[in-house]
């Protein structure tokens, strides 16, 4: 979605209705991309080059066929026809599906997907008022309320739809919509920094379109007015988000306020998590186009405070949408306990960081939130997703929003999902870099020719991962394989001969002249282990490999005296756990049989299913 080249040329699509944006100055030959100061160290695949064939396969097409491409569209743009909104978020929606829908094209491009993201784009576009506005809000109440973070949306939207066209009318067309903000908000006019909700950020999360318009246009005024923003959040009332991540300050007390897992969802602290990150987002789109290390060092004290102090067992956090110093929190009874706007922010935030320093401890957090939170969230036949995502008890189905017959994480779930292929199997100036193990095929395009990877598994099932190597010649290159710091002990052969050097934690780099054919075998630890609380309370998690495992009563009936047994485990905390070779549960993976001494110091065994 990052892409600074239109994925294809395509014919100016506009009617005679839209005839007023060819009178723009910003025509096609006027267009200057500029390239960013700051190359990734994993770039993203060429579009349909990874190919999932295993469970995310058929939660992608599951999510495709029953979320989006059921999504009536006509209700998504009939509010910016309207414009009768002065308070709610209406104006997010079409900008969340319709990213997600680009996602599903780059997957897997077809007619289909890609004649309804014209049509949207064009009939959207068909709102645009005549100073530029694209908006849900009526003229009287424009950027109040959720206002500017909906036109966030929008911008991201039209700025996909002309990665994927390369229409200079779409660019256009995004280019007059961002004029209206930057008109609004700046020195001696309103102040970004304090307005709508949550101290700004959600109003500031507008950073990522502004740099990536920038970067599509060659227009300098985008880029100053991002670093307005960034500037405006030391304003009195504003965020403070580069001071306050600079200088380390955990993220529940960037705001303090009332504990928020003890109060109302209106009296609770300020920290609110989906919009923080996203302008964490925003700030490593600055640092890609300027190369200041302050916004990356930033970003990545970030994140390490969210890892450190509130991401759960299962990779996601909040409660009431808030940091609530949740990872040391995991035992209690947390309300409205984390939110797929959340995990999805948390993935996408992970996602940023992992192509911009190549450090696979990004990836290792993408993994586990994936097969556990993400996948866990998603209903089983792709056609929903629920809004909070507890430890203990019923995940329920998300409720309608603002009259949309959606949900804000209904429309952010499935952007986390269709980010997946993309991160699977990146490249490099050296090679090809595996992150993820999902069966798949990957053709990726290098320097010598292209190269197809076939990863063959039933991961995260089975440690066990060949990966076949075709390039079209025989070529030397070095092909990474993320070596998962949970994975103890790897081990890596060529053809049958075992490599040295491989590091939980890190990349295995193997360099050689490779042969069409050549087969790498992967065999992971995948030794179930217990996780103590870190709250310090006598709870327990039991994780294998990146799977959280659960207690379902549909497969492991009521034991009375359970909270007062134990799970036998060795003295490295290892539970010597069994496939239970039984009928599964619509959307269950997997099943074990975990060894439990009782609370009457009997042996017994308790069956654990895939929490997702």
């Amino acid at each position: 979605m990052n892409s600074d080249k239109p994925f294809r040329q395509s014919l100016i699509r506009w009617g005679a209705a839209l005839g007023l944006l060819i009178l723009l100055p910003l025509a096609a030959a006027a267009i200057e991309p500029v390239t960013p100061k700051i190359a990734d160290a994993l770039q993203l695949p060429p579009p349909g080059s990874v190919i999932f064939r295993g469970r995310l396969g058929t939660a992608i097409a599951l999510c495709e066929t029953n979320r989006l491409l059921a999504q009536n569209v006509p209700d998504l743009i009939a509010p910016f026809a309207n414009r009768q909104e002065d308070w709610s978020w209406q104006c997010e929606f079409w900008g969340k599906w319709y990213t997600s829908l680009a996602l599903a094209y780059r997957y897997q491009p077809g007619p289909q997907l890609r004649a309804i993201l014209d049509e949207s784009a064009r009939k959207l576009v068909a709102t645009q008022a005549a100073d530029g506005s694209i908006t849900t809000y009526k003229p009287a109440a424009e950027f109040s309320n959720w206002d500017t973070w909906g036109r966030k949306y929008t911008l991201l939207g039209l700025l996909a739809d002309y990665d994927l066209s390369g229409d200079p009318q779409v660019l256009a067309a995004a280019g007059r919509h961002a004029d209206v903000v930057l008109a609004h908000f700046g020195p001696g006019r309103a102040d970004l920094a304090t307005n709508g909700w949550w101290n700004g950020m959600a109003a500031s999360s507008i950073l990522e379109p502004m740099v990536l318009l920038y970067r599509r246009t060659g227009d300098a005024r985008y880029l100053q007015f991002a670093e307005y923003i960034v500037q405006s959040w030391q304003n009195p009332g504003g965020a403070d988000l580069l001071r306050k991540a600079l200088n380390g300050t955990p993220v529940f007390q960037m705001f303090p306020g009332p504990d928020p897992t003890k109060e109302g969802y209106m009296a609770g602290g300020s920290s609110k998590a989906y919009e923080m990150m996203s302008c964490y987002e925003g700030l490593l789109e600055l640092y890609r186009a300027t190369g200041k290390t302050d916004y990356l060092t930033a970003a990545r004290n970030v994140f390490a405070s969210i890892r450190d102090t509130e991401i759960t067992i299962i990779g996601s956090g909040s409660s009431w949408e808030r940091w609530c110093q949740g990872r040391t929190r995991q035992a209690a009874a947390m309300p409205y306990w984390m939110e797929t706007c959340v995990t999805t922010y948390w993935l996408k935030l992970a996602a940023q960081l992992l192509r911009i320093t190549g450090d696979p401890a990004y990836a290792d957090q993408i993994e586990v939130t994936t097969y556990n939170a993400l996948l866990g969230a998603q209903k089983n036949d792709g056609s929903w997703w629920c809004h909070y995502s507890p430890l203990q008890g019923a995940r329920e189905t998300a409720e309608d929003q603002c009259g949309m017959h959606l949900d804000c994480c209904v429309a952010n779930g499935p952007r986390g999902l269709l980010l997946l292929p993309e991160l699977a199997v990146m490249n490099s100036p050296a090679g090809p870099v595996i992150n993820f193990y999902e069966p798949a095929t990957a053709t990726l395009p290098l320097a010598q020719g292209p190269v197809r990877l076939e990863i063959e598994s039933d991961y995260p099932r089975s440690g066990a991962v060949d990966v076949v190597v075709r390039p079209e010649t025989a070529a030397r290159f070095t092909l990474r394989l993320r070596i998962p710091a949970w994975s103890v002990v790897t081990r890596v052969e060529i053809n049958g001969r075992r490599q040295s050097d491989i590091r939980p934690g890190a990349y295995a780099r193997l360099e050689r002249k490779w042969q069409p054919g050549d087969r790498v075998r992967i065999a992971f630890d995948f030794a179930a282990r217990l996780i103590p609380d870190p709250g310090g309370s006598d709870a327990v998690a039991l994780r294998r490999g990146p799977v959280v495992l659960a207690l379902d009563r549909r497969l492991s009936p009521a034991t009375p005296d359970a909270g007062l047994g134990r799970i036998n485990a060795d003295a490295r905390g290892v539970v010597p756990i069994t496939e239970a070779r039984v009928a599964l549960p619509t959307g269950m993976a997997m099943a074990w049989d975990v060894p439990f001494t009782t609370g009457a110091d009997k042996q017994a065994t308790l069956r654990f299913c895939d929490y997702a």
